[in-house]
This record gives structure tokens, C-alpha cells and sequence, in this order.
């Protein structure tokens, strides 16, 4: 791909910058278009020194007037060939680093970023390939459901956080061939429940080949939950005890919404289950963050104003708090969870008597 074909007249002289950070992404969903440009213009408030390279189809007006308005921020309206969604995530890096460049960053553009991703970097050795600590610990083997003999066992991580360089690409390579695997296309096509694990997403191929003997040896790390990144995931995803820590550290630099996205619309057969969500959704740690940056850029979008009273009430006593408005959810949540080991643990505890 030549970029500077399909680049945004007024960024194609960034190009010609050797930016400190490359960052790239990808959307072609009409109703995310918002929160792509709050995830861009959050991210060059917080690093200052950062190359933005947005793919997008069919842009709409409103993200061609904002990258105008952002030097950051080259546009491209490339389609890629044959894969969309969260499968262009290799075929994007692979094209980043094709122009010689020695890192390249992927971000999900449900991200919102309040504090300087080059710091988090600099944390992890050059030659890591790095990604995001899932909200949900443990690992689960599937690089033998890819006939794929195992050498180490993965932990599940989340790919909304890539940062690769030029020592990745042959991995890159084979994660992008794998996309295009009939068995994994065909998967893709079938409601989210009812797909085998290791084609679920295009997350479990890559866990497949790290744990696999070609790419066993590749050193990979984790920005880390609470201290990096807030994984909100519902009431689960971003704990009480680093909200409360967040209080005096500030919030983590990097706040994803994970899973539903607020901007979806689904009726639920249950009245209960709709409030539920709806709440929610008014006190998510990422739509509260990604409401101070609309407000900052006169932008109005329905899936930020409150749904319900309640909401609406903590957002008030909370000042709209990212980590604070959701606590009391969180909180009851996290003793639930507590409350269910406990109860498994002494059942556990009896089947051993017996």
C-alpha cells in the first residue's frame, strides 16, 4: 500500500516526521466514529510526541474535520483485502513497520488515554511484544486445537494494547495468514457463543502461536491491570481497591471499554436486566472518560448522557469520577465474586472428605 495515496491532503507532511511513537488503528462501525475521535484526541493530548495513523474506509465528516484539525493525525481510507474488523490488526502493523519504522503501536479505538503511553513503554525491554493483562486471569491451551505442538503455556491477554517492532514480523505474518484460514472465517460468520475457543477471535491466534514450538521463544509482557489500564468490563473489569488508589495516583493511563459498547442498542426481554445496564453504562469508568473529552471538543453524542436517576445521581455526588461514580457497583460486585469462592472453596473442601 502507498499511504500517501489516501492520506488526508493536509497530514501527508507528518509523514516525512520520524515521530517517537507511531500509533495505529481501525474502524469502519458508522455508530464508533465518535469514539474513534475521542480515543484520538485523547491520545494526542497525552503524548505529545505521537504519529496517529487512523484507517478508515468510509470516514464521515465529522472525523475528516477533526483530523484537519489534528497535525498527529494521518487519515487513510484504505480498505484492507480480505479481512475487516479486529482482523486487520496484523495486516495494519505489518504495513506500519513495511516503512521502516522500528516500533508501531496498535490501539482499539474504545480506548480513551489520560496519561503518557511512551512512559509505559519504556518500562518493557525493546524486544517484547507487548499487549494488555486481561481483566480475567488464568491461561487456556489451544495451540493443539491448531495441530500446533505447545512449548509454554499463555496467559489470556487482551490485544486492545499491541506494541510490535521489526524483530515481530515473521509472527505478524503467520497471525495474518491464520485470519484467513477457511476454518476461522467460517467461525467468524457464527454468533459470538457458539464459536470454538480457538477461533472465537483473533486474539486466541495469537496465544495459539506463542505457545506453539515456532514461536515459543519470542519474549512477550503485559501493561498491567490497575497500574496501566482499566479493563471495564461491566462493574468487574476495574476493581475497587485501585479505584480507591486512583483517587491519589491518578487515573491509569489507559481506559478501554471492554465488551457491549455504549453505543449500542439492544432490547433486553427483561426490565431489570435493561436498568441494569443502563446504570452501568452511566457510571462506566470509560464512558465518564470519554465524556470529559467530548466536553473539551463541543461534541454531543446520546451514549454519554445518563439513562437513569441513579446514574445520574452518582455521577452528581461523585463530580462524574471515572473511578469513582461506578465504586458502589464495583464493590457489590466484588463481594459477590468473593462470596462465590468462599462457597466453592468449602464445597470443594467437602468433596475431598467424603
Amino acid at each position: 500500500m502507498e499511504i500517501a495515496d489516501h492520506v488526508m491532503p493536509a497530514t501527508r507532511a507528518v509523514m516525512k516526521a520520524d515521530p517517537s511513537l507511531r500509533v495505529c488503528s481501525y474502524e469502519d462501525r458508522p455508530e464508533a466514529m465518535d469514539a474513534l475521535i475521542l480515543m484520538g484526541e485523547s491520545l494526542c493530548r497525552a503524548n505529545v510526541e505521537v504519529s496517529l495513523h487512523l484507517t478508515v474506509p468510509d470516514p464521515p465528516a465529522a472525523v475528516r474535520a477533526w483530523a484537519q484539525r489534528r497535525p498527529e493525525v494521518i487519515l487513510s481510507t484504505t480498505r484492507p483485502a480480505e479481512v475487516s474488523g479486529w482482523d486487520v490488526k496484523p495486516w495494519l502493523l505489518l504495513q506500519e513497520l513495511s516503512e521502516e519504522r522500528q516500533e508501531v503501536l496498535w490501539l482499539d479505538s474504545d480506548m480513551i488515554v489520560t496519561g503518557s503511553i511512551s512512559k509505559i513503554l519504556q518500562e518493557f525491554p525493546r524486544e517484547s511484544l507487548i499487549f494488555a493483562q486481561e481483566w480475567s486471569r488464568g491461561s487456556v491451551p489451544v495451540s493443539h486445537l491448531w495441530e500446533l505442538p505447545s512449548m509454554r503455556p499463555v496467559p489470556v491477554f487482551n490485544n486492545c494494547f499491541i506494541r510490535a517492532t521489526q524483530a515481530h514480523r515473521p509472527l505478524l505474518e503467520r497471525w495474518l495468514q491464520m485470519t484467513r484460514d477457511p476454518r476461522y472465517r467460517e467461525a467468524q460468520a457464527l454468533p459470538f457463543e457458539r464459536r470454538p475457543i480457538q477461533v472465537a477471535h483473533d486474539g486466541w491466534l495469537l496465544i495459539a502461536l506463542l505457545e506453539s514450538e515456532e514461536f515459543g521463544g519470542v519474549p512477550f509482557g503485559c501493561i498491567r491491570l490497575g497500574r496501566h489500564i482499566a479493563q471495564c468490563a461491566g462493574s468487574s473489569g476495574y476493581r475497587p481497591h485501585h479505584r480507591l488508589l486512583d483517587l491519589f495516583r491518578g487515573l491509569p493511563p489507559l481506559i478501554h471499554g471492554l465488551g457491549r459498547k455504549p453505543w449500542e442498542f439492544r432490547r433486553e426481554r427483561s426490565r431489570i436486566r435493561r436498568f441494569l445496564f443502563d446504570l452501568a453504562t452511566d457510571v462506566s469508568p470509560y464512558v465518564l472518560a470519554a465524556r470529559r473529552v467530548a466536553r473539551d471538543i463541543d461534541m454531543t453524542a446520546d451514549w454519554l448522557e445518563p439513562r437513569t436517576r441513579l446514574g445520574a445521581m452518582l455521577r452528581r455526588l461523585t463530580a462524574g469520577h471515572p473511578g469513582m461514580a461506578g465504586l458502589p457497583l464495583a464493590s457489590i460486585h466484588a463481594l459477590h465474586i468473593k462470596i462465590s469462592q468462599m462457597m466453592a472453596s468449602r464445597e470443594r473442601e467437602r468433596d475431598k472428605g467424603r
